[in-house]
């Protein structure tokens, strides 16, 4: 038998038995218990330290306890021997890192207090339990709080902690920073026309695009749905944003191609910089909602475009905000109105029909024009129930007059988003059928544009409509350019030459050629197809005589009566 063992025997039998039940309680702790002295010796160290840190605690005593601490968590170290309080309170606990036998390092939480003044202790001791699990997981779980989650790019917060970053340094070395705020167009398309299963692979495509078009120093990230930003650091020039910005609209207007389906898509871009040499001062979610604001000005410029921001941007993007809130309490307190523009047979001026203008009564705004809401009602997906609201208004009012006798027909303008809907036609035969209007009395117009996106469960709706009695046509129709192949395939029955063709009719009050011949082309197109042909945007006599020698039968605008309310034009009369 060794010294050391029989040194140990005779310890135990000379322990008080309170001694012995102690040790055997601290030998079942997994914490570490440690205690040095004033100099920082260790005096005492728990069996425990031989499972966490594979020492035997007898080669500890002695030795500086500093010796186990990694070297840059000495600081905090000494930080919690200085917040030790007086006493047996014990000091917040702190994390520091302390080696193993082998060599390799473990996080330990420590929590120490002061004994010096216990006779039976007379020293610091120091409880550590073993948190390096705990760490790994929550790093994991901040690294997961940080990364979106189907594509697996940095989010709206590692985003805006980047931003924070470089915002930072920026002003250090006044460099250029930029923020590119991208928004897929009319992506709520390809979901529902493609499914959301396909809308989200070609989510994963768009970032890796345009992880492949960063440079080491900038951020893509994901910052909900079908929005993405980019944070450009270390720019010299404001133009370097610009080709960057036309560098992701060539990578993600390339065809996507999933599953043997081929999707073509556009983006908008809008581009905030910030100088450090220009002494601004902005924090992250500012320069993040001056680029928001900035991408929906290249969104009302026609999508596919980028813009920068500007100062004149600040009150419209404050004035979009305020009015997106209001959107949804506006329908159910019952703001929007509907106004009606006659159409008339430009041969006799005799009105056949009427088209429905949405109007927003606001309640400190005063009226607003659709060009000032619909965008923000389409981006939204508030478009939808408004627009039922209108369809609904409109056939009421239609049906309205129809028992009062008038014959003509109610026009009635949907959005690509609301024709993206799965149950369109339902809902629209449904109003029908509630107003008691007769479905073809009931003209639904869509943009050229619209029409050329539509997928073809899209279409489908709109045979369905047609099938049931009801007109379809194309609004603007002209601006898109679409192929005459094309057009024959298009679920149509009436087309509506854009008001910019017949402005083109006459130049200065006299008659211009060359717009001559462009609206009587577009006239040949419709009447060759079957199709009714109305022109919009009449503003004088002279072009209601050119349209008339055009060939085209019907028409509307400024020179035929403006809209009005239905209060301010009880009936019409044929």
């Amino acid at each position: 038998m060794g010294q050391s063992t029989r040194r140990g025997r005779a310890q135990e039998v000379t322990e008080s038995p309170e001694t012995r039940r102690l040790r055997a309680l601290l030998s079942s702790v997994r914490d570490i218990v440690l205690v040095r002295d004033l100099r920082g010796v260790l005096t005492y160290c728990s069996p425990s330290v031989f499972t966490a840190l594979g020492y035997d605690p007898g080669e500890l005593v002695g030795t500086p306890e500093r010796q186990l601490v990694h070297q840059s968590d000495l600081v905090a170290r000494d930080c919690l021997t200085s917040l030790r309080l007086p006493g047996c309170e014990p000091a917040p606990p702190v994390e520091l890192r302390f080696h193993d036998r082998s060599g390799e390092w473990h996080w330990f939480e420590v929590i120490e207090s002061d004994r010096l003044d216990d006779p039976d202790v007379q020293g610091i001791v120091s409880t550590a339990r073993d948190v390096t699990s705990r760490r790994a997981e929550n790093a994991e779980l901040r690294e997961r709080s940080l990364r979106d989650p189907l594509t697996a790019i940095p989010n709206r917060v590692a985003l805006l902690e980047r931003l924070e970053m470089v915002m930072a340094r920026s002003t250090r070395s006044h460099d250029i920073i930029a923020v590119l705020f991208c928004d897929l167009d009319d992506f709520k398309l390809v979901n529902d026309g493609y499914g959301h299963e396909f809308g989200d692979h070609v989510l994963v495509e768009v970032a890796r695009r345009m992880q492949d078009l960063q440079r080491k120093s900038d951020t893509v990230a994901r910052i909900g749905g079908d929005e993405f930003a980019i944070v450009c650091d270390g720019l010299h020039e404001v133009d370097e944003a610009t080709l960057i910005a036309s560098r992701v609209h060539r990578a993600v207007e390339a065809p996507f191609v999933i599953d043997g389906r081929e999707c073509l898509i556009s983006i908008s871009i809008g581009i905030a910089t910030l100088s450090g040499a220009s002494g601004q001062e902005l924090d992250p979610k500012t320069l993040l909602r001056n680029a928001d604001a900035a991408m929906y000005r290249a969104k009302a410029r026609g999508h596919a475009q980028w813009h920068h921001f500007d100062d004149t941007l600040f009150e419209e993007a404050t004035r979009r905000f305020e009015l997106e809130a209001d959107l949804a309490p506006a329908l159910e307190r019952g703001e929007f109105v509907l106004h009606y523009q006659p159409i008339h047979e430009l041969a006799d001026r005799t009105t056949v029909g009427v088209e429905a203008f949405l109007r927003w009564e606001h309640p400190t705004r005063g009226f607003l024009q659709p060009r000032e809401f619909l965008t923000i009602a389409e981006q939204t997906g508030m478009i939808v129930p408004i627009g039922m609201w209108a369809m609904r208004a409109a056939c009421t009012q239609a049906h309205l007059w129809s028992e009062a006798g008038w014959p003509g027909w109610m026009s009635v303008n949907i959005s690509g988003r609301e024709l993206a809907q799965p149950d369109l036609a339902h809902n629209v035969v449904t109003v029908l059928e509630e107003t008691g209007l007769e479905p073809d009395r009931l003209w639904i117009e869509l943009t050229e544009s619209a029409f050329l996106r539509a997928n073809r469960a899209a279409t489908r709706e709109l045979d369905a409509l047609r099938n049931h009695g009801v007109h379809v046509g194309i609004d603007d129709f002209g601006t898109a350019n679409t192929p005459l192949p094309k057009l024959q395939k298009l679920p149509t029955d009436f087309l509506k030459i854009d008001g910019a063709f017949v402005s083109n009719l006459t130049a200065g009050g006299e008659i211009h050629p060359a717009g001559c011949a462009m609206v009587a082309a577009l006239v040949q197109v419709g009447t060759t197809l079957g199709l009714s042909v109305i022109a919009a945007g009449i503003a004088s006599s002279l072009e209601t005589e050119l349209l008339v020698e055009c060939g085209c039968k019907y028409g509307q605008g400024e020179l035929l009566p403006i809209p009005t309310s239905p209060d301010a034009r009880a009936r019409l009369r044929s």
